[in-house]
């Protein structure tokens, strides 16, 4: 392996004959890739590669959300780039087949209290109990975001992929930490259309502050739950 100082070659990644190139906090790593290659099917390993691929997939739609993204910046090693951090955290909860409840989609923080998480009419809504209750909040303050993560599995159509996840947020200024919050996020055409393909369903929450310049200033632990679509009669 080696580090290309002063990025005289630019912020390479990919692959390149035998070489392997990723940037880390603007260096640039190469490592040589082996000339052969033989596949381990040992269980174990098997296993290993399946919750690896559904791990980097999650971590993925994590990093995708601006929010997140700036929540786990600040938790990240030396060295160690943010995506990665998401994968670490998260790689000892997920199965070979999908996230579980388990998996988070942010570091802890205050607690977050949501009632009644459902789909209805293709929108994502919950209750959030008044932030005050469960931490103080200084006056800079003042907006905060809320980023969901929705896992859908168990396909009707065992053709489809055994999980899909869609990702959502919400910016709300003035937010207002003593009433509860009632969140509707609605779907666009594609996400539910992913969503009707699925029997069951996993929502992941996630609650940052923000100051008025849109800084993250404090966050909330990573809330889990199954969740039920409800049809409108």
């Amino acid at each position: 392996m080696a580090v290309v100082v002063g990025n005289v070659l630019g912020n390479l990644k990919g692959k390149l004959g035998n070489l392997a190139a990723r940037t880390v906090e603007g260096k640039t790593i190469l490592s040589a890739r082996p000339s052969s290659f033989n596949v381990n099917y040992d269980p174990s390993m098997v296993e290993v590669r399946q919750r690896f691929a559904v791990t980097a997939n999650f971590s993925k739609y994590v990093y995708d959300l601006p929010a997140l993204a700036a929540i786990w910046q600040n938790y990240k090693a030396k060295g160690i780039s943010v995506c990665n951090t998401i994968f670490k955290a998260n790689f000892p909860f997920s199965n070979t087949i999908m996230p579980t409840e388990n998996n988070k989609i942010c570091p802890d923080g205050f607690s977050l209290n949501v009632l009644n998480p459902v789909i209805i009419s293709d929108s994502l809504r919950a209750e959030i109990s008044p932030l005050n209750t469960v931490s103080v909040f200084s006056p800079e303050e003042v907006n905060v975001t809320i980023s969901a993560l929705i896992c859908f599995f168990n396909p009707g159509n065992l053709e489809d992929p055994a999980f899909q996840l869609i990702k959502l947020f919400k910016d709300v200024p003035a937010f207002n930490f003593t009433t509860a919050y009632n969140l509707n996020i609605a779907f666009n055409v594609i996400e539910a259309g992913i969503a009707d393909k699925y029997l069951n369903r996993t929502v992941y929450l996630c609650v940052a502050t923000k100051n008025a310049a849109g800084k993250v200033i404090q966050h909330s632990s990573s809330f889990s739950s199954a969740i039920q679509a409800v049809a409108l009669t």
